[in-house]
């Protein structure tokens, strides 16, 4: 009974951990939001009338702005029509990239631990085996001793299988991925204790 019992917590666990990397792989790839879908456009402009243009700048000069707005291309005069131009790189621009190493496959560590324990109940099992064929050898039970024997071959075969596939879910854990990382200049303004302004910059990341 006592045996039983173990074997069926064993079992258990290695069920529990196999299920970790089978839910990862069965996870949908959330669909990329609106704010990391690429845009051709690069340049606001603000008119003098109070409204924003949006779009891709082709050209500018002292005299003549021209700018691409989806599928139409307009014109404006940065003398009389135009308060103010802006870049929309010019942030990302000033960042500087950051090349990180992560491991997107670390649950299958899960399943390593499974394949290990199971490995190791095999082990433990074949050496049950052999020292129940000892004795049944002894005694005489001579066919009994053959049948134990080739229970304790059989769960040789599985713990060296268990112990492969352990192995392979390890090596699949660590894949390593390359990962750019943007890090952005960040400025706050406080008020000292003397009533004085004082400028803070900071690094916020953007992954």
């Amino acid at each position: 009974m006592l045996r039983i019992s173990r074997h069926l917590l064993v079992y258990s666990a290695i069920i529990s951990l196999l299920l970790q990397p089978a839910a990862v792989i069965s996870q949908p790839e959330s669909p990329a939001s609106p704010a990391s879908t690429p845009t051709e456009a690069d340049t606001r402009i603000y008119l003098s009338d109070g409204s924003v243009v949006t779009g891709k700048l082709l050209e500018k000069s002292p005299d003549l702005i021209i700018m691409q707005v989806k599928e139409e291309i307009f014109t404006f005069d940065p003398q009389t029509e135009v308060d103010k131009v802006i870049g929309l790189n010019s942030l990302g621009g000033e960042a500087r990239i950051i090349n990180t190493t992560v491991f997107p496959y670390i649950s299958f560590l899960g399943g390593t631990l499974a394949f290990g324990l199971l490995s190791a109940l095999q082990f433990d099992t074949a050496s049950d085996r052999k020292q129940e064929a000892a004795i049944h050898e002894e005694n005489g039970l001579f066919e009994r001793a053959r049948d134990l024997r080739s229970k304790r071959d059989r769960a040789r075969l599985w713990g060296w299988s268990s112990a492969l596939l352990a192995a392979g879910t390890l090596g699949v854990a660590l894949i390593p991925k390359k990962r750019t990382r943007r890090v952005f200049p960040q400025a706050k303004l406080t008020t000292t204790d003397a009533g004085t302004l004082a400028l803070h910059i900071g690094i916020r990341g953007e992954f």
